[in-house]
């Protein structure tokens, strides 16, 4: 079993009833989703991540380490376009495979 930790990019929306956009910074958050893989991923290895059973994307790894206190290996992984759309965003959030976990 793997930990996923998924940076996202900052994105920006319009809300009803506004003028200007507003955005939503993801920098000091992770999406977290335990997943199995045939093997350890290594740095610049590119993943196919789902959302829920109908939404895929792909993620490329920065690092895999050894966590001894979870047992398993995290994989820090960074959203492999540049952008984010609100829709993929709003599946990421509403998704029950993947917890949003703040940085401290």
């Amino acid at each position: 079993m793997f930990e996923i930790s998924l940076k996202i990019p900052s994105l920006r929306v319009r809300r009803e009833g506004k003028d200007s956009p507003e955005t939503i910074a993801n920098s000091d958050v992770r999406f977290i989703k335990l997943v199995e893989l045939d093997r350890v991923p290594k740095s610049g290895d590119v993943l196919t991540m789902t959302i829920g059973s109908e939404t895929s994307f792909q993620c490329e790894v920065v690092r895999s380490d050894w966590h001894q206190d979870k047992n398993m290996f995290v994989t820090a992984c960074r959203y492999s376009k540049r952008s984010i759309s609100e829709a993929e965003y709003h599946a990421l959030m509403g998704a029950s495979d993947w917890q949003m976990r703040a940085l401290l």
